[in-house]
């Protein structure tokens, strides 16, 4: 049979033109992204190590910003980063610190770094967000040093399934609803495998939709997600590929185990939660529970076109009084595309709290003021529903679309947006 996406990327990369399906390789990776919490550093200065190429690895200021009670705090993480970068030759511009920073997963697609047919690792949970990009990537949060070290990294090659696309998503439906519907359908099933998405119905998705569906992996049980090169991907990498490339493609007699069908319109908005992300549901199941935060962003969302939907259900709406609503940018740069659409104004007038670009208040240790107290009730973009992850044990946290967070922290409750979007289509 022919060869899957995955295979090809890890043959390469491992000069073996003709890896299969459970052959064991040792690839050469094409980029290392950290967050700015890191182990390997002390380890590297405790015993004068050299990482394998500089030139290759990046560093994005995405999770510590709290100033010193964190574990890993900002007075002496960000200094550390910034003084390992120098002693180890990485380039200044590798280092996307205050003013151009983001998330470490979402960054090396948005600059160009993560490129279609490469093998990029990352020092985060979600890191296989670059998928999008036509790329083979995956978290390697235990396994830093050695990669750091060699450039290279042990790989089987993994078991894939094919879901194939048709249609196109409707209006206020997006990424996050594709997740959600994902593990819904597949969460018993992925186990591990790869997800490569394939069918005329990827070229409806941008790849601000195909990064918010890959960082879905984790939760989904998937080791990544891979979507094709298309004119869309070569589109948004047209000023931003910072090399030449090869695109992946896999072949029509492809070695998948299971191939799944999806027409994209009759997907519709899902909530996920509380406490466990696999208790996915229609909106209409929760509606009208009362909530007191929303939270737009982390790395689930906070991309242009979240801000850009939350700014249509807002636009001449007010937050209601009972409910304090957060956004988060992912980087600075759709922090100033936002600003320059005038999606920012939108938001700010409608009673929002806009925060530095990062992880916002995904997780209760990050600088958001965004921290749930007992009995509270919050809807979020972001990526877990943990309980305690967003403050108190005691309080609760729904996933949703930024259509529905932006449309329930006007209701005060949880809604379906519909109506919010129909009214903001007749305003327009």
């Amino acid at each position: 049979m022919g060869q899957t996406m995955a295979a090809r990327i890890l043959g390469r990369a491992a000069g073996t033109p003709e890896a299969r399906t459970g052959d064991v390789l040792l690839p050469s990776i094409d980029l290392m992204t950290c967050l700015d919490g890191t182990t390997f550093i002390d380890d590297f200065n405790a015993e004068g190590l050299r990482v394998w190429d500089p030139e290759r690895v990046i560093f994005c200021f995405d999770h510590g910003f709290q100033p010193d009670w964190m574990p890993v705090a900002a007075v002496t993480e960000h200094p550390k980063i910034r003084a390992f970068a120098r002693d180890q030759g990485i380039p200044p511009e590798n280092v996307y610190d205050y003013g151009r920073n983001g998330l470490s997963h979402h960054i090396p697609v948005e600059q160009g770094w993560a490129l279609p047919g490469t093998l990029c690792m990352g020092t985060d949970t979600q890191s296989a967000t670059m998928g999008a990009a036509n790329c083979f990537a995956m978290p390697c949060m235990y396994g830093a040093d050695a990669i750091l070290l060699t450039g290279k990294v042990w790989m089987q090659v993994p078991e894939c399934i094919q879901v194939h696309l048709t249609g196109r998503l409707p209006h206020g439906v997006n990424g996050k609803d594709v997740v959600y519907r994902l593990i819904r359908d597949l969460g018993d099933v992925v186990n591990g495998r790869v997800i490569e998405f394939s069918g005329p119905g990827v070229a409806t998705l941008s790849v601000d939709m195909r990064m918010a569906i890959c960082n879905g992996a984790v939760q989904l049980g998937a080791l990544t997600m891979i979507f094709p090169a298309d004119g869309v991907l070569m589109d948004y990498l047209d000023d931003r590929a910072r090399s030449s490339f090869r695109p992946a493609r896999a072949d029509a007699d492809a070695d998948y185990v299971m191939r799944y069908d999806y027409d994209l319109g009759t997907f519709d908005n899902l909530v996920a939660g509380p406490h466990e992300i696999t208790l996915v549901r229609p909106v209409a199941d929760v509606a009208g529970l009362e909530i007191n935060a929303a939270n737009i962003g982390s790395c689930a969302s906070g991309r242009l076109s979240d801000l850009a939907l939350a700014a249509e259900v807002l636009r001449g709406r007010h937050v209601h009084p009972g409910v304090r609503l957060f956004v988060t940018p992912i980087s600075a740069e759709t922090a100033n595309l936002a600003e320059r659409e005038g999606i920012l104004r939108v938001l700010l007038d409608a009673g929002a709290t806009i925060t530095q670009p990062g992880c916002g208040g995904c997780y209760s240790g990050n600088l958001s003021p965004l921290k749930l107290g007992d009995g509270e009730r919050c809807i979020s973009t972001s990526v877990e529903t943990l309980r305690g992850r967003m403050g108190s044990e005691d309080a609760e946290i729904y996933l949703a679309s930024a259509a529905v967070t932006a449309a329930s922290a006007i209701a005060g409750k949880i809604v379906d947006p519909a109506p919010f979007l129909q009214k903001a289509e007749v305003a327009g």
